[in-house]
């Protein structure tokens, strides 16, 4: 094979480097295609480029922040909702028991002034349980209150508490008839 500019023999285009010259251990003395990336090794002296080793090869663009091709998202709205911000008097639950019931969310939220009939449990389309739910309070100090329940456990889950608005609730009692 020919060489390209003195760096070994050429394999499919790249030219190989022995691998004494990439710090390879005596035991790993084979040829390698410079600038090849062996699973579980980098190459020395290489710069990944943008994108290389992200998650589906899709890379991060400056103007899309860390969420790809999501977008952008405020710092206080990282792992499913929102927890910090200006309170409505509504909260959104995930991580209930696929079993629980209206009864033992008044129960875990005793004594913080649930609106008792707002409680909704959202379910899918073929009825079964999210594990996730909505429910309202006499007040938006109330509902911040109950934000200190954040990851208390019901039965053997821990609940995630998010602030909710009026219009997020009465969307998920539209779609679960307020079961």
């Amino acid at each position: 094979m020919p060489d390209e500019a003195g760096g070994g023999p050429v394999w499919g285009g790249v030219a190989a480097v022995p691998a004494q010259t990439l710090n390879h251990p005596a035991s790993m003395q084979q040829a390698r295609p410079q600038g090849a990336v062996m699973p579980g090794n980098g190459v020395i002296g290489e710069t990944k480029k943008s994108g290389a080793g992200v998650r589906g090869g899709q890379g991060i663009r400056p103007d899309q922040g860390s969420m790809g091709h999501m977008g952008t998202r405020a710092p206080s709205h990282r792992g499913g909702g929102i927890r910090e911000g200006e309170h409505t008097g509504y909260l959104r639950m995930r991580g209930l028991p696929f079993s629980a019931s209206k009864e033992e969310v008044i129960g875990f939220f005793k004594g913080y002034n649930t609106v008792d009939e707002s409680i909704c449990l959202t379910v899918r389309s073929d009825g079964r349980a999210t594990g996730e739910g909505y429910v309202a309070f006499m007040s938006p100090d109330d509902a911040k209150e109950a934000m200190s329940l954040h990851r208390n456990t019901m039965g053997s889950r821990y609940i995630e508490l998010f602030i909710s608005n009026e219009e997020e609730h009465t969307r998920a009692m539209s779609r679960t008839n307020n079961r």
